[in-house]
């Protein structure tokens, strides 16, 4: 979804660093809004270039959840669960796969990767 000016500026009218109705035309502060929406579309673009599809994947899976009557949450996760799918399992897999592929750590290229591919919830672990 991309971002328009008008987006922008609801977001700065809401904080109190606009006021007035929209018109990149008129009012030059709406006309810098415009181009500030522009360059969040390129970053997030950029973003998604680099962000791997997992984190898409989770936050796929995290809205689902949210969204999901819980008593279908838990019966999928009971489901799982009778397929030999345990949370210490599935984490244990996650680490073994992350032990085989991890590069050499000795690197400042691959600490640097390391942060920007892996969530903060592993990176304070």
């Amino acid at each position: 979804m991309r971002l328009t000016g008008k987006d922008v500026w609801e977001i700065g009218v809401k904080m109190g660093w606009a006021n007035g109705p929209y018109d990149p035309r008129s009012n030059r502060i709406a006309a810098r809004v415009d181009v500030m929406a522009s360059l969040l579309n390129e970053l997030m673009e950029r973003r998604r270039k680099w962000l791997p599809d997992l984190i898409d994947t989770e936050d796929a899976m995290r809205a689902w959840e949210a969204k999901t009557p819980r008593e279908r949450v838990l019966r999928l996760y009971k489901f799982l669960n009778q397929l030999g799918y345990t949370v210490v399992g599935i984490d244990a897999a996650i680490e073994r796969e992350r032990k085989k592929n991890r590069p050499d750590p000795s690197s400042d290229a691959t600490k640097k990767a390391w942060r920007l591919e892996t969530p903060l919830s592993l990176q304070m672990t």
